[in-house]
């Protein structure tokens, strides 16, 4: 099981002056991970490029390795070719020993998921954090699809032992899951299993654009997997076929970048995202519009230029929650009240990020509500200084805390999990203190 020891702290504070940059951040996480369990499951090479290297991919590159599938990583991580299996993994080696997942939520219910639809006995194991992240309805419907699937701890949560078996296909229900992360699980166990599956969401999903990236992926390697209205998605088995596959830079990692101007001044570009990209993150620059910076976006890049002050807003951030922390820090820095509602999920995440949120934007003097779903931020006069962010062993709180102001961040190491050199990229833009000189203002 992953454990973790802090980092030392490291001191952010403003740009010197408006920045202007082009930044590149690394490879979409989620797509890295989907595509290295679809280059698994198809039959001959695939090559992928533009993979994201870190804690989360690694995760998932280790158990390829357990299940014998050759792979080579080329250029610092980011190009990574894969021998598939034709099908589910049909070894394991030392099955005694867990397939530890970390913190990573996709490894944890893809493997889950990809595992019950073999033929091997298997035990999934993750971080402390990771053992507490929900699995219930995954699990349920894996079992009712004929696999075996004990709880070795808590009912319902890692740590789990697998016996698997060819699905059955056929109807799968399920009321409004924890996390989109349980139905692009299922999607790719549908496609392993003896007959057409139909999953019916009775209730919807939360952060529905990370399903649809699924349905994208899973074509694109040949799978047949589509919506059939609103709340129904049809998935016909099919042998997936091996391909060159280009993964995106990471959406979610490019809002903190794109915040930058809107709050200190000056201008970023990210070449290589704009709306034609499949990650719902993407349209976060709309977010950055609505509270009153100048964008620009076409289908393969998006600029923000800082245009004055911000301004508070109504947010629905339920189809691209993973970008609710960088809009709260958004939000301290903004002229009136922001509210942000439809983000229940982030309560299941490597933190309770609304929690989380609201005890550190606090800290920094907002006055913040904290809902169920949501949160509602007046903003302080000027955000307070030199104070103290805590991380909660998750990235996303490290990085969108960076833009607070004069800050100090502990445990910045935690970026590992998707973003490695985030703050090196600060530092570039010079907006890391020197820790050698006490009298370096923060």
């Amino acid at each position: 099981m992953t454990t973790h020891a802090p980092s030392p702290s490291i001191r952010v504070r403003p740009p010197p002056g408006p920045v202007s940059a082009s930044l590149s951040p690394p490879g979409s996480k989620s797509l890295t991970n989907r595509a290295l369990i679809l280059a698994a499951l198809a039959a001959g090479r695939s090559t992928l490029r533009g993979c994201l290297d870190s804690e989360d991919t690694r995760a998932m590159l280790a158990a390829l390795a357990r299940f014998g599938l050759p792979h080579a990583i080329c250029n610092e991580g980011t190009r990574v070719t894969v021998e598939g299996g034709g099908g589910p993994p049909r070894s394991l080696s030392e099955p005694e020993r867990p397939l530890d997942v970390a913190t990573a939520g996709t490894a944890a219910r893809f493997l889950t998921a990809v595992l019950a639809a073999s033929s091997l006995h298997a035990l999934v194991d993750g971080s402390p954090r990771m053992r507490e992240r929900p699995m219930e309805g995954l699990l349920r419907a894996l079992r009712e699809q004929g696999a075996e699937i004990r709880c070795l701890a808590a009912d319902d949560l890692l740590p789990i032992e697998i016996s698997g078996a060819r699905l059955r296909g056929g109807e799968i229900r399920l009321q409004r899951p924890p996390s989109s992360q349980f139905i692009s699980a299922l999607i790719l166990a549908a496609a392993l299993a003896e007959a057409p599956t139909r999953i019916i969401l009775e209730q919807g999903t939360p952060a529905r654009p990370y399903v649809d990236m699924t349905l994208v992926a899973l074509r694109e390697f040949g799978g047949d997997a589509r919506w059939d209205g609103r709340d129904e998605i049809v998935i016909t088995p099919k042998i997936l076929q091996g391909r060159d596959y280009a993964i995106e830079p990471d959406a979610s990692a490019a809002s903190y970048l794109l915040a930058l101007p809107a709050i200190f001044g000056g201008r970023i570009t990210i070449p290589d995202l704009g709306h034609a990209s499949v990650q719902g993150d993407a349209m976060f620059c709309e977010v950055l519009r609505r509270m009153g910076a100048e964008v620009t976006q076409d289908a393969g890049s998006t600029t923000v230029t800082g245009s004055g002050p911000l301004i508070g807003a109504d947010l629905d951030l339920s189809d691209m929650p993973d970008v609710t922390l960088t809009a709260a820090v958004l939000a301290l820095h903004a002229r009136g009240r922001t509210e942000i509602h439809g983000v229940e999920v982030l309560r299941h995440h490597e933190s309770d990020r609304l929690a989380a949120a609201t005890t550190e934007l606090r800290k920094l003097g907002a006055t913040v509500d904290e809902l169920p779903g949501g949160l509602i931020i007046d903003p302080p006069a000027t955000p307070r200084r030199d104070v103290a962010i805590d991380t909660y062993l998750d990235h996303r709180m490290a990085m969108a805390f960076s833009l607070a102001g004069h800050v100090e961040i502990r445990d910045p190491a935690c970026v590992g999990k998707t973003y490695p050199r985030f703050f090196e990229v600060l530092a570039e833009l010079g907006m890391i203190a020197d820790p050698t000189d006490p009298a370096d203002p923060t």
